[in-house]
């Protein structure tokens, strides 16, 4: 049995009480790092326009070639086009509230016909494999509402009938023969908030899903079909009864059916005076282990996933400006670096940001969102046409990862704050950093390829935002190894050297999920699950990844056990302390020594305070063929500390003032011994910030708890 019996005080209260440093990432261009061996990028995954390629939003023929094949751009997805024909479609004569098949296979040849003339749009069919076509609920659930047709769609069965023939009679295989047939049918478009708008439920929603799939699949077996296509994925809300009654009923009831699941994750704010909620970070983390965790559990297997719409939202309606399109720059990069994460199970990810969209400007006439495209009269000071339509800012995340592509490469940072990545194609090897923190960041680069070649350049895109809040590209020769990275920014290094890099190790990811999940939190009771069938290696580590939904205010770090040995876990998670959201629901990623694992393990999760549950539970295997280059793991670092907790005195012996960071006026304190459990609990002020001990005797972690972070002092009492 393969233990370590020792660690219980060695790694447990070794802090790191300050950010303030330089933050690290190694890169170890060597080692093929794959995930379920996956291992190269696919772009056709990641770099999708939500449009088709005949568009009538394409500027001209020279904008959509410039656009699709200079930034290696994939095609798309369309909401509009199924909806409208299924409204326009007439009634069988001969079935009442059925379509009719003969008015389709007019309809649909005329469609044909007309794309067939579209000839410049013929070159761009190889960009077309992730596309994906959604319907609308509000304007196609059959819930009586009559189309502009006359026709009352009867039942699922009807719907079901009309999208097998809609792919049927409305596609060809390309060029003449008709628009080449979309590979993914997301069978309706955020569906579930409005089920009570459209007079109907989530459980009869999720079972039209089911009668579309099994109908389209008898004319159409290799399509893929999924859903929902979530709009707010809010799992912690109400206890989890969010959860229950949506993600958990779906896969219930038509998870077997789907092909995969689909979702949107949006960073939002109500107004632009209101507090920005971020999704970045641990909170997308923990949506989808989540929802992988239950997949696993309820149907065998982890269901690929289409994220249909990412990026920013801000709900009211404002005209044109760059503040806005920052807001979305940063969110599209930070969830994009998350999302490459999981290439194994990702069939495709959409930025969510339309070419013109002159179809939603509203009664005031201000413009859709987030556009591609926008008129110059839009901005104070335009020249020329007032009409003619220019890039917004937006076009900027497109050119900034156009050039990326290769075999991922073994990278990691000290600090959760520090997303990295990294690809190595031939000579050359592409770095890939995104501070989630609001912070400018110092990085001390950590760059290795073991094999002795001549470094010759390092070229340095950097996409950040000046002081009006506008996005800024920088570009740049790095002469060093370090670099300061922006507050929410993102950056992409480009090291080339003389010779073509070899990737002759691997580290190789496989991840496993407990056989429980969705555990309510009772203080002081561990929660004890089974993590089997693990494939260790003589060389190899892990992490455990605890989903958490928890009220501000308490514990955000347990007391963990890996087969009756304590290990350590971390202060600090991805990004903030999500003090916008209504309560925290994120993922804890803690190190495993790779001594303590065996085949199967028990782990133990216990707080010392309750409320709120541990959503899922996973653990990432990485097995090596040797030992990357790499920092200490971060056992106790903070939440965005760039300061430490004082204490006075240490050693104390009855009394202990503390003196609270700049700006805090109040803030709860928790005094927590060496087996994790809550000794003492006081809410202090800058007036009032003593704590009496008399009655302690030993070492401790005083913990300071701020509505935005978590600072840990040890404190020694005689």
């Amino acid at each position: 049995m393969r233990r370590l019996k020792i660690l219980i005080f060695i790694i447990l209260f070794t802090c790191a009480l300050s950010n303030s440093h330089a933050q690290e990432v190694f890169v170890n261009l060597n080692m093929k790092y794959s995930v379920n061996g996956v291992s190269e990028l696919d772009r056709s995954k990641f770099f999708i326009v939500h449009h088709s390629i005949d568009d009538s939003d394409w500027d001209s023929d020279e904008q959509r070639q410039s656009f699709l094949e200079d930034n290696d751009v994939y095609a798309g997805r369309s909401t509009g086009g199924i909806t409208w024909h299924f409204r326009q479609t007439a009634e069988d004569p001969d079935r009442a509230g059925w379509p009719s098949i003969g008015n389709m296979q007019t309809r649909g040849a005329a469609t044909r016909n007309d794309y067939a003339v579209k000839s410049s749009a013929h070159a761009f069919e190889d960009r077309v494999g992730p596309m994906v076509i959604a319907g609308q609920p509000s304007r196609m659930y059959p819930n009586g509402q009559e189309t502009p047709a006359g026709l009352v769609y009867e039942s699922h069965e009807a719907v079901a009938e009309f999208y097998a023939n809609f792919f049927s009679e409305f596609y060809g295989t390309g060029g003449n023969t008709g628009p080449v047939r979309p590979t993914y049918l997301e069978v309706f478009n955020e569906p579930f908030v409005k089920a009570n708008d459209i007079g109907t439920t989530v459980t009869s929603i999720s079972q039209l899903h089911n009668v579309v799939a099994d109908r389209v699949r008898q004319t159409h077996p290799d399509m893929w079909i999924g859903g929902y296509g979530a709009a707010h994925p809010a799992y912690e809300s109400n206890n989890f009864s969010h959860w229950n009654n949506r993600w958990k009923l779906f896969i219930d009831v038509a998870g077997d059916k789907m092909d995969f699941f689909s979702y949107h994750l949006y960073d939002n704010h109500s107004s632009r005076s209101a507090p920005q909620v971020r999704r970045k970070g641990s909170n997308i983390e923990a949506i989808m282990d989540m929802v992988e965790h239950y997949s696993m559990l309820r149907l065998g297997t982890r269901k690929p996933v289409y994220i249909t719409e990412f990026g920013y939202f801000l709900q009211e309606a404002v005209a044109y400006n760059k503040q806005s399109d920052w807001y979305q720059l940063r969110s599209y990069n930070s969830m994009l670096m998350q999302f490459l994460e999981r290439q194994d199970v990702i069939f495709g990810t959409i930025p969510f940001m339309i070419l013109k969209a002159e179809w939603g400007r509203n009664e005031d006439g201000i413009p859709y969102g987030p556009r591609i495209m926008r008129q110059k009269k839009e901005v104070e000071g335009f020249e020329g046409n007032g009409d003619d339509w220019v890039y917004t800012d937006l076009v900027k995340y497109w050119e900034f990862w156009k050039d990326l592509k290769g075999v991922r490469a073994e990278s990691r940072s000290d600090n959760f704050d520090i997303l990295t990545d990294a690809y190595v194609d031939g000579n050359k090897a592409y770095v890939l950093l995104s501070n989630l923190s609001f912070e400018d960041q110092e990085v001390n680069l950590n760059v290795s390829e073991n094999t002795g070649r001549n470094l010759a350049s390092i070229t340095v895109s950097h996409l950040h935002a000046n002081d009006q809040i506008e996005a800024v590209w920088d570009q740049f020769e790095l002469e060093g190894s370090s670099v300061q990275i922006g507050a929410e920014a993102t950056m992409l290094l480009i090291y080339e050297y003389d010779d073509a890099i070899t990737q002759n190790e691997e580290s190789a990811e496989t991840k496993y999920f407990a056989d429980n999940y969705l555990r309510p939190i009772n203080a002081n009771d561990p929660i004890s699950v089974n993590i089997n069938g693990v494939a260790t290696t003589e060389i190899g580590e892990a992490m455990l990844r605890l989903g958490l939904g928890r009220d501000h205010g308490l514990s955000l770090k347990p007391v963990v056990s890996v087969n009756g040995v304590r290990i350590a876990v971390p202060s600090n998670w991805r990004g903030d302390a999500q003090p916008d959201r209504s309560r925290f629901f994120g993922v804890l990623e803690v190190p495993v020594p790779n001594q303590l694992l065996e085949t199967d393990n028990t782990i133990e999760i216990t707080f010392s305070d309750g409320g709120g549950h541990v959503s899922s539970i996973s653990m990432q295997y990485f097995a090596q063929t040797v030992e990357p280059n790499k920092p200490e793991p971060p056992l106790s670092t903070t939440n965005l500390v760039a300061h430490k907790l004082e204490l006075y005195p240490n050693p104390a012996q009855s009394t202990v003032r503390l003196t609270l960071p700049k700006g805090v006026k109040e803030a709860l304190v928790r005094v927590v011994d060496m087996r994790g459990v809550n000794v003492l609990e006081k809410r202090v002020t800058e007036n009032n910030s003593f704590l009496n001990v008399k009655n302690l005797t030993g070492l401790y972690v005083v913990q300071l708890v701020t509505e935005k972070e978590l600072i840990e002092s040890k404190l020694l009492i005689e």
